[in-house]
């Protein structure tokens, strides 16, 4: 009987906690969800309670953010890419002539970089990951440590 008892108070921790990230920690809206099983009066007795809720709320929170802040920064390594070739490249012989600059094609590259950058900026992530996001160095190098964790 109790291992029955601990997979509901288990799987309540877990609706609970999905709940409120659904809806930013506001406890009141976590309620109205079908799988909670509480009102909001209950439901704000419980989280007080169960320690445990909050905890695993925290975790997906920062499992989210990191989420949000990877796929930005894939996004910008991209544009990155973009930007390297819209600068072209000198042919290497008479059979590869190389490609012509884009440099329109590169400030606006240049421009949706910088737009990311801020975007990531608003982003809750680590403080040493922001100063790096915000520092002058290349967006290859920002990218590339950002992603190593480094």
């Amino acid at each position: 009987m109790e291992t029955k008892e601990l997979k509901i108070a288990s799987r309540n921790i877990e609706v609970v906690a999905q709940a409120m990230l659904q809806t930013r920690g506001d406890v009141a809206k976590a309620a109205r969800y079908d799988q909670v099983p509480f009102n909001a009066m209950t439901l704000r007795n419980y989280v007080r309670e169960t320690p445990e809720v909050r905890l695993r709320y925290h975790a997906l929170l920062a499992e989210e953010l990191e989420f949000k802040g990877l796929h930005i920064a894939e996004r910008i390594l991209r544009m990155a890419e973009l930007q390297e070739d819209a600068f072209g490249t000198e042919g290497t012989d008479e059979d590869d002539p190389g490609t012509p600059a884009d440099p329109r094609m590169a400030i606006e590259l240049s421009k949706e970089i910088s737009r990311l950058i801020a975007e990531a900026k608003d982003t809750n992530i680590s403080n040493k990951a922001a100063i790096i996001i915000s520092s002058k160095e290349d967006a290859k190098e920002i990218l590339n440590k950002f992603l190593n964790g480094d």
